[in-house]
């Protein structure tokens, strides 16, 4: 079986040297005879495919951050994340206070039928402690086979002893957006986490929805967005865009790989007024988006400035079950910039990057582009926001409460447990927050009066996202969150000015047009 496997990889190696034009014989001989040799004189375990992948791995890593070889494995999670569906029971899970806790059953799937509630703990997962797994280890493990089945030992609030299900698989869509909801009156907000197969019916679904339910404006958050596929960034852009604009194109060293992207269909969300939100976790399609949106002047870029992804990667089938993701070419926005950050000093560097505050000078984008209207843009690695706005920082306190010991979410499950008439419009008064006092008493979570009188906002808010979520769904408690969220308030703040570029970008249009 092992030779079976190196023979299979072995065989991709040479396939990649062949594509790479790199193959010589005897250095590929060498990698073969360095591979024996190594396994006959180790003192640790020797695993072909795992020596190969490596090797493959280090060549790749001569040539750009993002080229990467797909096993079985990597592939399998890759074509999930962008199909929007996996196999599994559905639910969201965190790693609370240092236990695998059900953040959310998802509505409609195994999870949910079989009674799974926001802050069980799972103890055991097919008879096997969860004690030292991380979340992707859970995750791992929950998902499978359609129709198979796992076992599952929960630890409820209240409840003395586990309570065990056995829960058959099933198809688990996962949407692109992740909330779509009426901030207030008039705003619509939509949190797009993703660029997927999904992407388009979901955002056609979300905005039908916002339109019926009265929206006039509309707050697209970006924000940690890693991006996806390229068609559905595009389709993003052409819902706002008006037919014509260009929108991203991609620059690659053959004809094939080189291609101009513009506005092809009509919608009725061409002139509604629109802010993009987005930070340093946005990234390829997100910058595509915000790019278009900002170079277009179609409406402003608000938050930080984003990663800087612009290479674009095409997959290449190495056999059924693997594949190679090579960087063929790289995205340019339509006034002429770069999306991609400069990788040349370090790979370690440009995956982590160093925080907004404390950027270099080498990492901040210098070069000057210029929209549709004249305005200056920054290129250079990233899109640049028209409204640079820092998130504020939490002190070593609230980081416990919300991070270490998740105080906020374990109190509120207990609240909810207890409470059976929270309302829609929930508010933390003086008995919760005296609750709350003495949940951290009895939990021996240290705090001084002082500690709480000076983040009370916080907390108060925090309470309430917490508790409404537990009560209403996640959506219910994201809504209450924005009441802190700086980004966001900043934003809609900013929309009489982006109706009033958007107004002279029309303008200017159709000036052109009548020369």
């Amino acid at each position: 079986m092992k030779k079976t496997i190196a023979i299979a990889v072995v065989s991709t190696l040479c396939v990649l040297l062949i594509a790479a034009g790199t193959m010589e014989e005897q250095r590929l001989r060498n990698l073969v005879g360095l591979s024996a040799f190594m396994r006959s004189r180790t003192i640790g375990t020797f695993e072909y495919k795992t020596f190969v992948e490596g090797a493959i791995d280090g060549m790749l890593k001569t040539l750009d951050p993002h080229s990467t070889f797909m096993n079985e494995e990597s592939y399998q999670r890759m074509q999930e994340d962008q199909e929007g569906r996996f196999f599994g029971i559905g639910m969201i899970i965190s790693k609370r206070n240092g236990k695998i806790t059900v953040v959310s059953p998802m509505a409609n799937t195994p999870a949910a039928r079989h009674g799974l509630r926001s802050g069980d703990v799972i103890y055991e997962i097919d008879g096997e402690s969860t004690e030292d797994f991380s979340t992707n280890d859970a995750v791992d493990r929950l998902r499978g086979e359609r129709g198979t089945k796992v076992e599952i030992a929960i630890k409820r609030p209240g409840v003395k002893d586990l309570i065990r299900f056995t829960i058959e698989r099933a198809e688990i869509p996962e949407r692109s957006v992740e909330y779509a909801f009426m901030a207030d009156r008039k705003t619509g907000y939509i949190l797009l986490k993703n660029f997927g197969e999904r992407t388009a019916e979901d955002m056609d679904e979300a905005l039908k929805t916002l339109t019926d339910s009265g929206m006039k404006q509309l707050v697209l958050d970006l924000r940690n967005n890693p991006g996806g596929l390229l068609n559905a960034a595009v389709y993003v852009s052409d819902l706002f865009l008006s037919k014509g604009d260009p929108i991203v194109s991609i620059r690659g060293r053959t004809e094939r790989d080189r291609q101009n992207f513009e506005d092809e269909i009509e919608t009725p969300y061409e002139n509604l007024p629109l802010i993009v939100l987005i930070n340093r976790g946005s990234a390829s399609g997100s910058e595509i988006v915000a790019g278009a949106v900002q170079d277009n002047d179609r409406g402003l870029v608000v938050g930080n400035t984003s990663w800087g992804k612009g290479l674009v990667q095409s997959v290449f089938m190495v056999d059924r079950r693997e594949a190679l993701a090579l960087t063929t070419a790289k995205y340019y926005t339509s006034s002429g910039r770069c999306i991609q950050r400069d990788y040349s000093r370090s790979f370690a560097d440009y995956y982590n990057p160093r925080s907004q505050e404390k950027r270099s000078s080498a990492e901040t984008p210098t070069e000057i582009f210029r929209t549709r209207t004249g305005r200056e843009v920054k290129g250079g690695g990233g899109i640049v926001p028209d409204i640079d706005v820092e998130m504020g920082t939490l002190d070593d306190f609230l980081v416990d409460l919300r991070y270490r010991s998740s105080a906020f979410f374990r109190f509120a499950v207990a609240y909810a447990a207890t409470h059976e008439d929270i309302p829609a419009d929930f508010r933390t008064g003086a008995d919760t927050l005296g609750e709350f006092r003495n949940f951290l008493e009895n939990e021996e979570i240290p705090f001084t009066e002082q500690q709480l009188q000076d983040n009370i906002a916080y907390i108060r808010t925090t309470l309430e996202q917490e508790i409404l979520s537990n009560r209403f769904g996640l959506q219910a408690g994201a809504k209450r969150f924005l009441e802190l969220d700086e980004q966001y308030q900043r934003a809609v703040k900013a929309f009489p000015d982006a109706i009033a570029l958007q107004k002279k970008a029309r303008n200017a249009e159709k000036l052109v047009s009548m020369h």
